[in-house]
Order: C-alpha cells, then sequence, then structure tokens
C-alpha cells in the first residue's frame, strides 16, 4: 500500500515537472513569437516613415525636372519669349544652373540600408513588399540614376563648346551689370546660330523627357509599396 502510494505521487510529481516544463517551453515560445512581431511592426513602420520621405523627395524632383524641361523648350524655341522664361526661372543663376550642372538622383535610403546591414530585413514576410522593395531600390532607382549618368556626358559636351566657341557667354552669366534678359537674348541667339550647342541641347531634353518617365515608374513602385504596407499595418 506504501509503495502504491509513493509510485503514484512519483508518477504524479513527474507529470507535474513535465507539465511545468511544457507550459514554461510555450510561455518562451509565445514570448519569442510576440517579441518578432514587434520586431516585424517596427521595421514595416521604419520602412513606411522613409516611404513617405522618398515621396516628398520625388515630388520636389519631379517639380524642378519639369521646368527644366520648360526651359529648354523656351531656349529651344525660334522665337525667345522672356516673360514665359521668368515664370520658370528667376535669374540668370537658375538658368545656367540647367547648362553646366546635372541634378543627382539621392532618395533618402537611410533606414533601407540600415535593415539591410542589420539583417532586420528578415522581419519583412510579404512577397509583394519584397517584390516591391527590390524593384523600388534597385531596378527602377538604376534606372533613373542612369539617366543622370547620360546628362553628366552632354553637360561636359556643352561646357566645352560653350568655353570654346563663345567663352563670353559664361562671363556675362557671371557680370551682375548685365540684366537677365540681355543674358537671355545672348544666349538664345547663341543657340539658334550654333548647330552643335542646338542638337546637344536637343539630345539632352530628350534624356530630361526620359528621366522623367524613369521617375514616374519609380514614384509607381513606391505607392504600391506604400499601399501593401498600410494594409499589413492596418490589419496589425
Amino acid at each position: 500500500m506504501l509503495k502504491r502510494k509513493f509510485f503514484f505521487k512519483l508518477g504524479f510529481d513527474i507529470i507535474a515537472i513535465i507539465i511545468g516544463i511544457s507550459a514554461s517551453f510555450w510561455i518562451s515560445e509565445i514570448s519569442i513569437e510576440r517579441e518578432e512581431e514587434n520586431q516585424r511592426e517596427r521595421v514595416l513602420n521604419s520602412i513606411l516613415i522613409e516611404s513617405d520621405d522618398i515621396k516628398n523627395y520625388c515630388d520636389e524632383r519631379m517639380k524642378i525636372w519639369k521646368q527644366d524641361i520648360e526651359i529648354y523648350n523656351l531656349l529651344l524655341n525660334d522665337e525667345l519669349n522672356i516673360n514665359k522664361i521668368k515664370k520658370v526661372a528667376i535669374s540668370k543663376n537658375r538658368v545656367e544652373y540647367n547648362l553646366i550642372y546635372y541634378r543627382d538622383f539621392d532618395p533618402p535610403m537611410n533606414r533601407y540600408r540600415s535593415l539591410v546591414n542589420t539583417g532586420d530585413l528578415k522581419y519583412v514576410q510579404s512577397e509583394n513588399i519584397k517584390e516591391a522593395l527590390t524593384r523600388l531600390h534597385n531596378l527602377n532607382f538604376s534606372k533613373v540614376v542612369s539617366t543622370v549618368d547620360y546628362e553628366k556626358k552632354i553637360i561636359e559636351l556643352i561646357i566645352d563648346l560653350i568655353t570654346q566657341e563663345n567663352p563670353k557667354l559664361f562671363l556675362k552669366g557671371n557680370n551682375s551689370k548685365i540684366s537677365f534678359e540681355n543674358y537671355l537674348k545672348s544666349l538664345h541667339k547663341f543657340i539658334q546660330e550654333n548647330e552643335k550647342l542646338k542638337s546637344n541641347l536637343i539630345v539632352q531634353l530628350k534624356y530630361f523627357k526620359t528621366r522623367i518617365s524613369s521617375l514616374k515608374f519609380y514614384i509607381l513602385t513606391l505607392e504600391e509599396l506604400q499601399y501593401e504596407l498600410s494594409e499589413i499595418l492596418k490589419v496589425n
């Protein structure tokens, strides 16, 4: 009888220990899953915040790049319309910038790069988000940047051409005594009379338009990413 009670108690204790260990593992797994879910939500929110910053940057780029196209179109027209140019460009510097400088495309990507470096992108489980991130930060980004690289080459040709064939044009741009109107007249006259310069500006204008098209695709992918992120975070 005593032996039976002993074995009964021993069996009960063993079962209690097993249940206790199992419960401990179960609680631990729940804690780990909860922490991973919290981390996943933090990662998705971080990506969403940065996507808003990228959208603001792209909107500003789009506005400026459209102005660049408008300035080129006005300068390439047979007849100079100074009033229209003044609505887009407020100074000689603004017009000259279009001729001799290129505009980088450098959207805010520090959060994304940090997630890549730390390996925290592993918390992104949605295949749609993964695919959108890949297109946004690799394929579509590269397409926009490549148009900027093409522009650099044309700008080098334009600078060399003006420097060699009409260096006074740069001097006029830097001379505060020469009015904006007179500068525009001199620039327009040189463009119309110099086929090399005009042809280079036409090529550059085509790159500007390609740049706009590439940026539109980039923004479209960005909006897809924002939609997917919002849907998942809404559910959570």
